[in-house]
């Protein structure tokens, strides 16, 4: 059986952490966020799987809590800034790995119904 994905070992790579983190926090210094790029390996056929994806979902989310951990200082507004940087990260990460399974993983744990059905003419 053939599939449109490649059996090959794929890497991800969270690169928004700069850009999108300076954005965030106006009264930082922009060194503070220049940091390591997080690489998520993950293998093709694995997410051809409802388990597989979702496995590769919680990873992408932790990778993103990791990028994202530095813009948390403890008050509220730092937090919240934490946590909308986790969730773009993420939602950007599984926008480029592009696979139906993850993005329906995504969309479920985001709490967006699949559609059921589509009429065209």
């Amino acid at each position: 059986m053939s599939s449109k994905y490649p059996k090959t070992r794929c890497n991800l790579v969270a690169v928004v952490c700069t850009t999108f983190a300076m954005g965030l926090a106006l009264s930082a210094n922009a060194a503070e966020f220049t940091g390591p790029d997080v690489t998520v390996r993950y293998d093709s056929p694995a997410l051809d799987t409802a388990q597989g994806a979702s496995q590769l979902l919680k990873r992408i989310e932790s990778a993103a809590g990791r990028i994202c951990a530095r813009l948390d200082h403890g008050s509220l507004a730092s937090r919240a800034n934490a946590q909308t940087c986790s969730r773009n990260v993420t939602a950007d990460a599984v926008r480029k790995v592009n696979h139906p399974m993850l993005l329906a993983a995504y969309d479920a744990a985001a709490g967006v119904a699949p559609p059921i059905a589509r009429v065209t003419k």
